[in-house]
């Protein structure tokens, strides 16, 4: 026969020795204990004595959580609880960056008010995308001007303004911010 794996601290076997030699009830009959009351012929104050002394027994066998286990106990319970935060927290980064990104690919919000068809215009030349970096701005002037962006940003804010005038001066506003470019007035 294979031994278990499992052995027994020393203690707990002595504990269960003694308890065996002196027939004191085990842990999972202690609930039974608890209830039952102590019948016998003796006078009614010895009866509530013994029960009251048979209570004060069980309530101090009751199996009680060790501070370890109680310790670990409590640092699982916030390890759980920042693990779900995290991924709380990762979701709905991830859920609201998707959304933004949808929009923005659609073109309905824009980035720094340039929208996302001019931005992957700029991004994919790699000439205007050295200029931007470097801080050519003479560069990425003719660069921009040769790409057509000036004409694919009031294309795409043309009805948003009323006059030409007020259009012209929205489209510089964000070029001279986002880029130190001055177009043609």
């Amino acid at each position: 026969m294979a031994r278990s794996p499992y052995r027994p601290h020393p203690i707990y076997r002595f504990c269960r020795s003694i308890a065996g030699r002196f027939k004191l009830p085990r842990l999972s009959q202690l609930s039974q204990v608890k209830s039952a009351k102590v019948k016998s012929t003796q006078s009614e104050s010895e009866n509530s004595r013994l029960n009251r002394r048979l209570q004060e027994h069980v309530v101090r066998h009751q199996p009680r959580l060790s501070r370890l286990v109680r310790r670990l106990e409590t640092k699982r319970a916030k390890q759980r609880f920042w693990q779900r935060a995290a991924a709380v927290s990762f979701l709905s980064v991830a859920v609201g960056g998707g959304i933004w990104g949808n929009l923005f690919v659609q073109e309905h919000v824009t980035l720094g008010g340039v929208p996302y068809g001019i931005i992957h215009k700029f991004w994919n030349d790699p000439a205007a995308r050295t200029a931007y970096f470097v801080g050519d701005s003479r560069g990425l002037h003719d660069r921009l001007r040769s790409l057509g962006v000036e004409a694919d940003i009031k294309d795409y804010y043309r009805d948003r303004f009323a006059t030409e005038h007020e259009l012209d001066r929205h489209f510089h506003q964000i070029m001279n911010d986002r880029t130190g470019y001055v177009g043609e007035a």
